[in-house]
């Protein structure tokens, strides 16, 4: 095993291991509070159980984009095309206070941002979604030829945008890609 994940098709990635709750952790008091992420929209839960996402935390917001996992709305194992914004401090106070977190998430899909294993930064206004793949499928180290098929697709680019966020609204202005195959892949 390489430690990142089982390698047997029927293993890799199973469900049972998602992630099903928020933690908050306080280190220097030594306590733990969790709450399960049920409550959320379905679409919002499938994303937040799945590996690989890109974040990216400006201020309040948390902002993750894409992962890899099973989905249950799919029916299979998929790269999500979502952007989710996250308000940090109001989450952490729900969860401890074992109060409704649901309107501190929001999102909106976009085709862009189905991306797993990328990396996410922003400087000055602008966020940079830097290499990553697209994988749908279930994952098999044999290839997409031998057993269980997948689709692999690495983005190879750089993906310049701008999220526009007043709290309630949620939009995205693309601002261009930059293609480097020798590079990014």
């Amino acid at each position: 095993m390489d430690g990142l994940h089982q390698r047997q098709p029927f293993a890799a990635f199973n469900a049972a291991g998602n992630n099903t709750q928020i933690i908050v952790v306080d280190p220097v008091a030594r306590q733990k509070w969790s709450a399960p992420l049920a409550s959320l929209p379905a679409i919002v839960q499938d994303q937040l159980s799945s590996t690989n996402m890109e974040f990216y935390q400006d201020g309040n917001y948390l902002y993750a984009i894409g992962g890899y996992g099973y989905s249950a709305m799919v029916g299979d194992h998929t790269t999500y095309s979502n952007l989710t914004a996250i308000d940090v401090p109001a989450t952490i106070n729900a969860v401890i206070n074992n109060t409704s977190f649901t309107s501190y998430f929001r999102q909106i899909t976009d085709a862009k941002f189905a991306v797993t294993g990328g990396y996410l930064n922003k400087i000055y206004n602008t966020y940079y979604l830097v290499g990553g793949q697209k994988f749908l499928e279930r994952y098999n180290p044999m290839g997409p030829d031998h057993g269980p098929g997948f689709t692999q697709e690495y983005t190879d680019a750089i993906h310049k945008f701008k999220i526009n966020d007043n709290g309630t609204n949620l939009s995205i202005n693309h601002l261009g890609t930059i293609s480097d195959p020798a590079n990014l892949h």
